[in-house]
């Protein structure tokens, strides 16, 4: 199915950045009209039931979420599904999972987001915590190497794995086939963590086959348009007791006598927390209905905003590139490519004063470092990708 004229819903955000071109989808997507609805259903059903409203959530909202979420990803038992304020206190709590132990192997990247990286630094201050990160840096113009270091690394018995789908920097993004392909290198004793930051509700994904071996973190704030407060995680079967640990984790005891023993739930709900905004939730599914109401899923969103990026390809200015000496960051076959275009920089002064330069000219974007990130979604359509190339040929 052709998507003829999703603009149309996002009114709201569009009237809130009226004159101005708003290419940060990847930074942060418009949300469409009917969040907005759903934000005062929220606030209805609090004025209305008060502390019951955590039955209707529980029984209700939460259980949509997770289905929601397991259609997007084709998986089977949304009841594996946990939810939280952020993928963060998610990703946390799993690492919770080895408190005490007294030697921690950790393998990842050397490209992973902010809020992982920063991590990754501050555990390695640690003594008994290893971190190996294999170097991603190429992974737009060399596959090959990354994914033969990942599977020569893999062997060593790491305690956790975590890996990008889509890297946060260039938008180079792995196939299901290879992050197949590196989970069958990976030792069964081995948790395999894979971020969705970039990928969830934005790249085409099914975790059919890798049901019950990975873990995999994902959230609303950006592709999935429902904002913040929707983090989830995919959790594979077991007796999980994560040391960091909330009243949500064993809701469906909540009313029995306290013991001695600490109790979870036999689903992914052991890891959930405490309690939290659950406006997210109903802003999520306020969404998805949508979506599902209109036939859009990911695969049709995906080509949608593919043909906006081929369209800005097609039209970008070299001048301009040349103005700057940018370095593009994507392989030819944008067929499976994150949502976002990066073009690298020669130094941070170089990138920021670009940014900078554009957004006095209302073109609104975003910087890694010295990558410029240019992010493409439905509440754009070919007329304002012209109207950016255009202004973009005007200031080379």
């Amino acid at each position: 199915m052709t998507l003829s004229n999703p603009k149309q819903y996002y009114s709201r955000f569009l009237k809130g950045h009226e004159g101005k071109l708003h290419f940060a989808a990847h930074s942060h997507h418009f949300w469409p009209d009917v969040t907005r609805d759903a934000q005062i259903a929220y606030w209805d059903d609090c004025a209305a039931l008060s502390d019951e409203k955590w039955g209707k959530i529980f029984s209700e909202t939460i259980p949509k979420t997770q289905k929601h979420i397991a259609k997007i990803l084709n998986l089977k038992d949304h009841e594996q599904i946990v939810l939280a304020p952020n993928t963060h206190e998610l990703s946390t709590r799993l690492l919770s999972l080895f408190l005490g132990k007294k030697d921690l192997k950790i393998l990842t990247t050397t490209n992973e987001f902010h809020s992982w990286r920063r991590q990754f630094l501050r555990l390695s201050e640690i003594p008994e915590i290893k971190i190996h990160q294999v170097n991603s840096n190429n992974v737009p113009q060399d596959r090959a190497t990354f994914l033969n270091e990942m599977k020569s690394e893999l062997a060593k018995n790491y305690d956790v794995v975590f890996l990008s789908q889509v890297f946060f920097d260039s938008g180079a993004a792995l196939t299901d086939e290879e992050i197949q392909y590196l989970v069958e290198a990976t030792p069964a004793s081995t948790l395999f963590v894979l971020d969705g930051y970039h990928g969830f509700a934005a790249i085409p994904c099914d975790l059919a086959k890798l049901e019950g071996r990975i873990f995999y973190l994902g959230g609303g704030y950006k592709y999935a348009q429902g904002g913040e407060g929707i983090g989830f995680m995919v959790v594979p079967k077991g007796q999980w007791r994560p040391a960091y640990t909330g009243w949500y984790a064993d809701h469906a005891h909540l009313s029995q006598a306290p013991g001695s023993q600490v109790g979870y739930s036999d689903n992914g709900m052991a890891f959930m927390g405490a309690t939290q905004d659950p406006s997210g939730f109903y802003r999520f599914n306020a969404v998805w209905d949508l979506f599902d109401t209109e036939k859009m899923n990911v695969t049709n969103i995906h080509q949608y905003v593919l043909g906006l990026q081929k369209t800005f390809l097609k039209h970008l200015p070299a001048s301009f590139l040349k103005a700057w000496s940018l370095k593009p960051l994507y392989s030819p076959e944008l067929s499976w490519h994150g949502h976002f275009l990066t073009f690298e920089a020669p130094s941070i002064e170089i990138a920021e004063k670009c940014q900078q330069t554009l957004s006095s000219h209302h073109i609104l974007i975003d910087r890694r470092g010295t990558r410029l990130r240019f992010g493409f979604g439905l509440y754009q359509n070919e007329a304002d990708v012209s109207e950016l190339t255009g202004r973009l040929t005007k200031l080379a």
